[in-house]
């Protein structure tokens, strides 16, 4: 009954994330990989299964590419052996928004070791990477389709870009609060580098039947410790002090709790916080009184008859209304993109589970949900494994795996959400191209930590059950 209770519960969450498209760039399988550190990057509530680890630079390196328009074989068409670029076909795939994204992170340093039965410490500095590139379905339907498919309509092609570079500095605990409660928290101070954000940024051409086209604009966006570099003799190992101005605070909550005997639940927010960007900050605006313009049409016979100055006053006059302000400006300050986590845990049998995780990238205006479900296998203390399907950026051929190899004080590892389709492309055509050209989704993370004392369950009971006392019987034989 337990089990069944367990199962209804999991696709009942299921059931809510996949009611809307999933889009979401965060780790799935890494989540289930208890033996490893770095899995309270996911959830700080979470204890792994060694008392003690460190970390040396490039003890955790993580790689993420994310595409939720497009493939590479949604761009192309083979006809006899020939590949040809199939741009209507590209334009079909499309959604209306479409994001690239890609993001790298690398440990510098880490600590975490367990300070008490109900007691957890974690500590690390992180470099990360973060890019963000938006398309609208408009932009690229123009330069395809053309103007016909508008007329009497509006397009919208406003790209819009977010990039920041920043090294993390948290420290973490967790806390049984009692047998099945566990809490954790991690505050984190950010050191930035660069940054490039768009605040907001519109760009429309409506088509009226007359073919006369009204094209109208507006951007504002930022950035920080960009300018210098198109600088003619700029050296950044001499101004390298500017770069660490750039200050921020963010912090993760998150707590598991075990629901029945074998059931556990998760829930988790990561990355809740924002950094002042202060260094060789500029602004990039177009006014939206002024950046627009309606095109009525060219008068062919001034073209033809070779009037320059009819010609250079057309230019002109759309030059210098969509001719981007460029200005130093103030400090400013951008969120990080935050991430949310809900899991579900079932323990079949000893080092044996099965899970389920729904989570979710929030930034700027954008909720984007992804799910992954897993199973996990320790075999003794010298391998873990897992694997793992994960639905995500509309793709779902999403075959993941973690392998954790665990030595006497050394542990080597390689976790991915869309990694095992590499070796099974190798094995049925003796190629990487299948698996290359229908990739919408890529993690990978890797190291090699230094840890000590596996954790045994037996170990970490945070409530060790008290020894009675014997009671003293009372003698029979009375006192003289």
């Amino acid at each position: 009954m337990k089990f069944a209770r367990s199962l209804k519960l999991l696709g009942s969450l299921a059931m809510i994330v996949f009611a809307r498209p999933l889009f979401s760039q965060q780790e799935g399988t890494m989540y289930f990989m208890n033996n490893l550190p770095q899995v309270v990057y996911s959830n700080p509530a979470m204890i792994p299964k060694y008392k003690f680890s460190l970390g040396l630079p490039g003890s955790s390196v993580f790689v993420l590419y994310s595409n939720s328009g497009f493939s590479y074989d949604d761009v192309i068409t083979k006809k006899s052996g020939t590949v040809t670029a199939d741009l209507p076909k590209l334009n079909s795939k499309l959604e209306n928004k479409n994001y690239i994204t890609n993001a790298v992170q690398a440990d510098l340093f880490r600590l975490s070791f367990r300070f008490s039965p109900r007691m957890y410490f974690t500590f690390n500095v992180t470099a990360k990477a973060y890019n963000r590139l938006l398309i609208p379905k408009d932009l690229t339907g123009l330069i395809i389709n053309g103007t016909a498919p508008f007329i009497n309509g509006t397009a919208t092609l406003s790209p819009k870009i977010e990039s920041m570079g920043y090294v993390e500095s948290a420290w973490g605990a967790s806390y049984a609060v009692n047998k099945d409660l566990v809490v954790g928290a991690r505050i984190k101070y950010l050191k930035g580098f660069a940054n490039v954000t768009t605040e907001s940024s519109s760009l429309t051409i409506s088509l009226n039947n007359d073919y006369t086209i009204t094209a109208a604009a507006g951007l504002d966006s930022k950035s920080s410790g960009v300018q210098n570099f198109e600088q003619n003799g700029f050296d950044i190992s001499k101004s390298w002090q500017d770069y660490t101005n750039n200050n921020g605070y963010a912090f993760d909550l998150g707590a598991t709790y075990r629901l029945f005997d074998r059931l556990t639940l998760g829930a988790s927010v990561v990355d809740i916080g924002r950094i002042q960007w202060t260094n060789n900050t500029y602004g990039y605006s177009l006014n939206k009184s002024k950046a627009n313009y309606t095109f009525q049409g060219i008068d062919l016979n001034k073209v033809l008859q070779g009037d320059h100055n009819y010609i250079d006053a057309q230019v002109d006059t759309v030059k210098n209304r969509f001719t981007t302000t460029e200005q130093k400006i103030g400090a400013y300050s951008t969120p990080l993109p935050g991430k949310v986590y809900f899991s579900g845990n079932y323990e079949i049998k000893r080092n044996f589970t099965v899970g389920a995780l729904f989570y979710a990238e929030i930034f700027r205006d954008r909720f984007s949900p992804s799910a992954t479900a897993s199973i996990n296998k320790h075999f003794g203390r010298r391998f873990s494994g897992s694997l793992s399907y994960t639905a995500s950026n509309n793709s779902y051929n999403n075959i993941g795996t973690g392998l954790a190899l665990n030595g006497a004080h050394f542990q080597f590892y390689v976790v991915g959400d869309n990694i095992l389709g590499a070796p099974l492309a190798l094995a049925s055509g003796g190629n990487l191209n299948p698996y290359i050209n229908n990739t919408k989704l890529f993690t990978l993370r890797l190291g090699l930590n230094i840890v000590a004392q596996w954790d045994s369950p037996q170990e970490r009971q945070p409530y060790p059950k008290k020894k009675r006392k014997k009671s003293i019987t009372p003698s029979t034989t009375g006192t003289k």
